[in-house]
């Protein structure tokens, strides 16, 4: 497939965005940061945009054939998805107007603190979280997408372009966790709690590191090029039937378990910051 200029210029969008975005939230100067609270909010409402715009493909009301039960629920999944973002981008756009009248700075050294991350860790936090959100939608519409679209292989340059970046960001913030020791979680926890916690966080990374692999070999095994930006790679194998095994854990049960346990740490950082209110939790990561 020819590769045009357009899609490797979206994808370049989404990443210098997440990376602005990611930068702007964790500068010194309040009014900054709440410029880059604001631009959070304009992605959350991009994606809102972007729900409306594949509203009018088609592919929701007449998708590519069910495989699986599941695959019926997934135009109901990206309605909540879309109408999470849009409630998440009118919470955030409330946030950045009580940040314009703060005065209170922000100074990060490079490395992570006793408690509280540092820098370079919040960068790539940030910038994966942001790119990683917004795959999750992008990606099950990907699912969706009848073989005969014109679109279709355009569209899969942006979704593999963005998986490839975050694979490789995962692998340098595993290396910077081995340079820069994480901070302690919030003392107010309670055992029960530090030991959810920190599965969470393993099994977050497990389910990041899988996604990408997952989806490279299951486009492998079935014969379809990786994309990054405007380069093409082809198969590293044969076509073999084993795409649908690779392709049932890559559309299907890591996805739902990623649901789950990302749910589980946003739930979870909310809560301690509102209900438990241990104020310093939340900050470790966000002030």
């Amino acid at each position: 497939m020819a590769i045009s200029n357009g899609e490797s210029w979206i994808a370049l969008a989404i990443v210098v965005v997440s990376i602005l975005t990611a930068w702007l939230m964790n500068t010194r100067a309040p009014k900054v940061r709440a410029f880059g609270t604001l631009l959070a909010a304009f992605g959350c409402l991009a994606v809102v945009t972007w729900f409306a715009g594949a509203l009018g493909t088609g592919v929701l009301e007449n998708p590519k054939p069910n495989q699986t039960p599941m695959d019926s629920a997934k135009p109901a999944l990206l309605w909540a998805q879309a109408s999470a973002a849009l409630v998440a981008g009118l919470m955030l756009l409330w946030v950045s107007t009580k940040q314009f009248n703060s005065t209170k700075e922000l100074v990060l050294p490079a490395e992570n603190e006793a408690d509280r991350f540092g820098f370079n860790s919040r960068m790539l936090h940030w910038t994966m979280a942001i790119m990683f959100l917004s795959m999750i939608p992008m990606g099950m519409f990907a699912s969706m997408i009848p073989q005969d679209a014109w679109f279709r292989n355009h569209y899969y340059v942006v979704h593999k372009t963005i998986g490839v970046l975050i694979f490789s960001l995962l692998l340098v913030r595993l290396i910077w966790n081995r340079r820069s020791k994480r901070p302690e979680l919030d003392a107010s926890l309670k055992p029960a709690e530090r030991k959810w916690a920190h599965r969470v966080h393993i099994l977050l990374y497990v389910l990041l590191l899988a996604m990408p692999v997952t989806g490279f070999v299951m486009t492998s095994y079935h014969g379809y090029p990786t994309f990054f930006f405007a380069w093409e790679l082809q198969p590293l194998w044969g076509e073999s039937d084993a795409y649908i095994i690779w392709g049932t854990f890559h559309k299907y049960i890591l996805p739902y378990l990623i649901y789950i346990i990302l749910g589980a740490h946003i739930l979870g950082a909310l809560k301690h910051h509102f209900i438990d209110r241990h104020t310093t939790a939340l900050k470790r990561m966000v002030g």
